[in-house]
């Protein structure tokens, strides 16, 4: 397990570029980004939570489920199915794709954002 620097404005950033990369057509680069946002928002959260980051994504899936966001937790490990669709199968990201991957990292990032104003 890792404590890496808080993740909060690298998220953004990377949402940023995951939009712009749609409105470009860079399908496989919006996925890759939207993911990484998550995650890095994930890993603040925890850390202001006091909760150790997991290296494997399954298992940063898992702390967000134990803390009651199943859900949320699913939609992860699908940001996460599509990024290494994304960064490693011969496969492109369709536009169609993309479009669920920005759609999904909103949601979860809006569950973060919520849960953050408290700390």
């Amino acid at each position: 397990m890792v404590r890496p620097l808080r993740n909060l404005r690298k998220s953004e950033i990377l949402m940023k570029e995951a939009e712009a990369d749609f409105k470009l057509k860079n399908f496989n680069k919006c996925a890759s980004a939207c993911y990484f946002s998550v995650r890095k928002a994930l890993e603040d959260m925890f850390i202001r939570m006091g909760i150790m980051i997991p290296r494997r994504d399954d298992k940063l899936a898992n702390i967000l489920k134990n803390i009651g966001y199943e859900d949320k937790a699913k939609l992860f490990l699908r940001l996460y199915e599509l990024r290494k669709k994304a960064d490693y199968n011969e496969k492109e990201i369709t536009e169609e794709e993309a479009k669920e991957s920005l759609e999904t990292a909103k949601r979860i990032l809006a569950l973060i954002n919520m849960i953050t104003k408290s700390f």
